[in-house]
């Protein structure tokens, strides 16, 4: 059953017409992603969704009585509150029943000596009614999944207290997004919440978010975050929505055999007017030959000329490199940073050598930043030594684009940094995708998508051998993502960078560079070995704490028994769930890559010029039925692995034991 249909919606901004008839319907409990350029109208469709913006067209039709929840890319807060305050006002409906409760148990309390003279029975009959209620709404555990809800956000304890309009853009995402999961809307809007995250956070976003019954719709960049959370993909191009099935990597392939397909034809079509207008062009003067000519040339003027495949717009990167440095590039030798106090990381020792590709990771506030700040020299060390090698030429990406002034132009911004024509700047400015008037703009009145882009426009221009990256995919849109990959991967010197995408960093890091609970360490590996090494160092840590756990628990009583059994209940529980989740992604391959395969095949078929060889159609028609057979299987194979999924008892059965 739908939760959301979309009929026929359009809406123009003056002479730009951005979104062209789009038609959606999403079903209750499905996640969907829209993804789409930078500046196709995504954010657009949402507001219009969420009801902050009318179409020029079309209508709305959300399901009657469903709660919807939007998370905006910058969130607005009038109220002038602390975190704590503002999440307990997320869930304020729980929280009146619980006030009301306690309100009655006064009245009933000073009545209860007065019983014989006034009955107590309505006040008895709605007490009853209200804890039904709130024990419906998980009122008695509301405290813990708040503080659970705040953690996850990467919240501390701390935060609670903090006032609202002192947090950064990325905190406040960060709170209404703990808002939004707290009230658990029927249809979320979530546009790019993933930004602001820090690796444990999206893990536990994803986590919840596949978890969680309602339905989705979410815009994000982040491949790694659609491919697990969601299981169609809407794609918004020059206006127009287009569905697939499957995740991100599903629809990455089906798009390439749809543009593949869409080529042959194109080409198909090419040859054969190239050949009819040969043909015309040297048509003998013999009454037979003009005939033919004058049929052909018939032919062509009636034909419908196809357009070749539209290339997708999107920016051309290439960094510019000094040359070799020294083999050491940087070392740190037991450095310490610390802010008053507040202490970040201390004895942090490592060295970064020629053609390393390092990724620096760790927890939102564990001082990434500041660490990027001090090898550029931006920030001063509180003790130890930084060095840096010699021949080494710094490049640097800010994620705050402090290196933009904002009452410049790019077309400026680009002149001003290298010295460049007129004529190249906007040569360069338009790999970045400035072009026209777009180069006048003022750099105040950019997007946060354009910003960015200029800003690895200046990073391109700018000669060195040590690049560094703080954040360099935020605001790009996945193939501005894609294309930056490419061109580090092409990149011949040493790079570092801070970044949650998790593609981005598996696909270019060669070292992983870890800032946690004020330590710094550097892993020799790629970051799928860093991962597994971290997770098989916390199975260690939590073989060890059982051990010690079964230990005590020996000596103990007979309940300590029954909870060592609980806990080896929920290892197994979890050993179930990982060995189904493996099982399931693999079968979600198996079904993407037989679904391609069918497409393909049935493109065959599809081509009259096939039949002509019956012997090869029919081979065709066969390879076609086996797959859709292979597929049904698969889909059956995955739909009993998903059931043995969902049936498995859920954690808190054995955690309420723990």
């Amino acid at each position: 059953m739908p939760i959301l249909r979309l009929d026929n919606i359009y809406k123009d901004y003056g002479d730009n017409r951005v979104l062209a008839g789009v038609s959606l319907v999403l079903q209750r409990g499905e996640k969907m992603g829209l993804v789409g350029p930078n500046g196709s109208g995504k954010t657009t469709l949402l507001k219009i969704i969420a009801g902050e913006e009318e179409a020029d067209q079309g209508k709305v039709f959300l399901s009657k009585g469903a709660s919807l929840g939007y998370l905006e890319q910058k969130p607005v807060f009038l109220k002038r509150t602390t975190l704590g305050n503002y999440l307990r006002e997320a869930v304020r409906d729980i929280l009146s029943i619980k006030e009301e409760l306690s309100a009655l148990e006064k009245e009933m309390a000073l009545l209860g000596a007065e019983a014989k003279r006034r009955s107590l029975d309505p006040l008895m009959k709605r007490y009853g009614f209200l804890t039904q209620l709130y024990e419906s709404k998980g009122g008695y555990t509301l405290e813990n999944r708040i503080n659970t809800v705040a953690r996850g956000m990467g919240f501390k304890k701390e935060d609670w207290g903090r006032s609202i309009e002192q947090f950064s853009g990325g905190e406040k995402t960060r709170a209404q997004l703990a808002a939004l999961i707290l009230q658990e809307p029927e249809l979320l809007l979530l546009d790019e919440p993933t930004n602001y995250l820090d690796l444990e956070a999206l893990e536990w976003l994803e986590n919840y978010l596949r978890s969680w019954p309602g339905s989705l719709l979410v815009v994000s960049h982040d491949r790694y975050f659609l491919d697990r959370v969601v299981g169609r993909i809407a794609s918004l191009e020059r206006g127009e929505l287009k569905c697939y099935r499957g995740n991100y990597s599903a629809y990455v392939a089906q798009r390439q055999l749809e543009r593949d397909s869409m080529e042959k034809v194109y080409q198909k079509q090419l040859a054969a007017v190239k050949k009819d207008l040969d043909f015309i062009r040297t048509a003998s003067a013999d009454e037979r030959t003009k005939r033919q000519a004058h049929s052909r040339e018939k032919r062509l003027s009636k034909m419908q000329l196809l357009s070749p495949p539209t290339a997708e717009r999107t920016v051309k990167l290439n960094f510019s490199f000094a040359g070799r440095s020294s083999r050491l590039v940087l070392r740190f030798d037991k450095v310490s940073k610390a802010f008053g106090d507040a202490e970040l990381f201390s004895g942090a020792t490592f060295e970064i050598e020629w053609g390393d590709r390092v990724a620096l990771v760790g927890p939102n506030g564990a001082g990434k930043t500041t660490l990027l700040r001090m090898i550029t020299g931006e920030e001063a060390q509180s003790s130890g030594r930084i060095k840096i090698g010699h021949g080494v030429r710094i490049a640097y990406f800010d994620q705050e684009q402090k290196q933009l002034d904002a009452d410049s132009t790019p077309l400026g911004t680009v002149m001003e940094h290298i010295s460049l024509t007129e004529a190249e700047a906007r040569k360069h400015l338009s790999r970045f995708l400035f072009r026209g008037d777009e180069v006048f703009k003022k750099v105040g009145d950019l997007s946060g998508g354009e910003k960015s882009r200029l800003a690895l426009a200046k990073v391109a221009l700018s000669a060195g051998n040590f690049l560094i990256m703080d954040e360099p995919t935020n605001h790009l849109d996945v193939k501005g993502v894609e294309e930056l990959e490419t061109a580090l991967a092409g990149y011949p010197g040493t790079l570092l960078v801070v970044t949650h995408d998790r593609f981005f960093i598996s696909r270019i890091a060669t070292k992983v560079l870890e800032i946690r609970e004020g330590n710094v360490k550097l892993f020799r590996g790629t970051y799928r070995e860093f991962i597994e090494a971290r997770a098989a160092e916390e199975e260690k840590k939590a073989v060890e704490r059982e051990k010690k756990t079964d230990a005590a628990s020996r000596k103990g009583s007979k309940k300590r028994e029954m909870e060592k059994a609980a806990r080896e209940q929920l290892l197994a529980l979890r050993r179930e769930r990982r060995r189904l989740e493996k099982f399931l992604a693999r079968l979600e391959e198996e079904i993407s890559e037989e679904e391609a395969r069918i497409s393909s095949l049935q493109e065959q078929l599809a081509d009259p010029g096939i039949y002509e060889d019956f012997a090869t159609a029919r081979k065709i028609a066969e390879e076609f039925k086996a797959a859709r057979h292979r597929v049904e299987l698969l889909y059956d194979e995955w739909e009993v692995i998903a059931v043995e999924l969902e049936e498995l008892p859920p954690e808190e059965h054995f955690l309420a034991r723990d």
